[in-house]
């Protein structure tokens, strides 16, 4: 197999720059977009009661981000088989997981239609946060299983070969998104309804713009006649998404209880200030997950060839990058925090939310220090077809040290418990990620 192949070169490291530069600022341009169009619109327009009702509703994002992630483990068997020569085989794949993801958000649009009340009464809504949620998802409930087909269509454009695809598409989602928010909340005061419109936009734009490039000619993955066994080819690709997909339930079932500490010692006050903190965390650390998204299909690619000494090359090089975006993320944090948290916060914001925000701000960046290489280390033995692995690290971050630290840390230390909780749960994942490096490192690299 000619390494003609985008992710099949040997990158030098200010190439391997080069290469991730996209993905890396599609991430963090997409999380400061919408960030802010959160917090802009809803906190400004809406009410904080927005914010808080937004917090409430996160966990069915997050499983429907989980569903997407399972489909997406597709993208590490296509990397694979690319590196092993088998592109065709890869073309099926990919064409086979999307019909199947189309399939599998219709059926999830009618369920959500059918039990919307129930869903949102589950999920804790106050009386207060009912009826913000009830009109969001009157409208969300007809593009929330598009985030399936989208996510596999995001994932593949670097495998695809086209890694400046992602920047273009989420960014302009982005600005669709902040456009229509504006129209339809500032402008025509539609409220939560405006907010569920204008995402609707941009999700609307990703499946088209999705559909028309893998259907060209121009990527090195895309569609095809669907042939082959669909069972078996899902079992494996579950497999290896079953880590990422495990994650996004994990943080779904940590926000229904982080939501329920925080009503519980703060109230709808303490789950807006909540939201607001962890919004602006991600808005920092989405460029990590952008990172490495980015070099994950180099890394099948090189196991597909069987290459340890370019697996370990690509390791070492993306940890440095690793370590140096972290530093430009803390730095860049501790500038701009305040400067974001004015713009969730009108100049008639209660006092105890502003409190409960600057105090949680001042935390965060103690878990910057150690989440890039938790995520790193997940997702680079999911390249490695190590799924096991990578789910008992995911277990641990995601499931059992978070909600271990957010029920514990209030009983102890009340509210700021739960401002230290985030930081805590990575440490303790760091710790366990050390030991299952030393534990795989000669079975994959030489």
């Amino acid at each position: 197999m000619s390494e003609t192949k985008t992710i099949g070169k040997d990158y030098t490291t200010w190439e391997l720059i080069r290469f991730v530069s996209s993905p890396v600022l599609t991430q963090f341009a997409l999380s400061l977009l919408q960030t802010l169009d959160d917090g802009l619109f809803l906190s400004r327009y809406v009410g904080r009661n927005a914010l808080a009702a937004f917090s409430i509703v996160f966990p069915i994002f997050m499983v429907i981000n989980a569903l997407s992630e399972l489909f997406c483990g597709v993208n590490v068997y296509c990397a694979t088989k690319m590196g092993a020569g088998k592109s065709e085989e890869a073309n099926r794949s990919f064409t086979i997981m999307v019909i199947s993801a189309v399939i599998t958000g219709l059926f999830i649009t009618i369920v959500l239609k059918l039990g919307e009340n129930f869903f949102i009464r589950a999920l804790g809504a106050t009386d207060l946060l009912f009826p913000y949620i009830k009109k969001f998802l009157s409208v969300a409930g007809w593009y929330l299983p598009m985030i399936i087909v989208e996510g596999l269509f995001s994932r593949f454009y670097v495998t695809a070969g086209k890694p400046q695809f992602a920047m273009i598409t989420m960014l302009i989602t982005a600005f669709s998104n902040f456009f229509f928010d504006w129209l339809f909340i500032a402008r025509l005061q539609l409220g939560m309804v405006g907010a569920a419109y204008a995402n609707l936009v941009g999700h609307v734009a990703l499946i088209i713009f999705g559909l028309v490039f893998y259907s060209g000619k121009t990527c090195e993955v895309g569609f095809t006649r669907p042939q082959g066994k669909v069972l078996p080819l899902m079992k494996r690709c579950f497999k290896l998404g079953f880590p990422q997909f495990f994650t996004c339930l994990a943080i779904a079932v940590n926000g229904f209880i982080g939501n329920q500490v925080l009503l519980k010692y703060g109230g709808e006050e303490g789950v807006s200030a909540y939201t607001i903190v962890s919004n602006i965390q991600f808005m920092f650390t989405s460029s990590l997950f952008g990172l490495s998204g980015a070099v994950c299909p180099l890394i099948s690619y090189a196991f597909g060839e069987q290459n340890k000494q370019k697996i370990r090359r690509i390791i070492t090089q993306v940890l440095k990058l690793t370590a140096g975006l972290t530093v430009i993320i803390i730095l860049t944090y501790l500038l701009a925090k305040n400067l974001i948290l004015g713009i969730y916060l009108k100049s008639d914001a209660t006092e105890n939310v502003r409190t409960m925000a600057d105090y949680g701000l001042m935390v965060a960046p103690l878990a910057f220090l150690f989440f890039g290489f938790n995520v790193l280390t997940i997702d680079t033995f999911v390249a490695l077809n190590n799924s096991r692995t990578s789910t008992i690290l995911t277990a641990l971050e995601n499931f059992i040290f978070s909600n271990l630290t957010i029920i514990g840390l209030p009983l102890l230390f009340g509210l700021k418990g739960v401002w230290f909780a985030f930081a805590a749960s990575e440490a303790l994942t760091f710790g366990f990620t050390i030991m299952f490096i030393l534990q795989n490192k000669n079975r994959y690299i030489q």
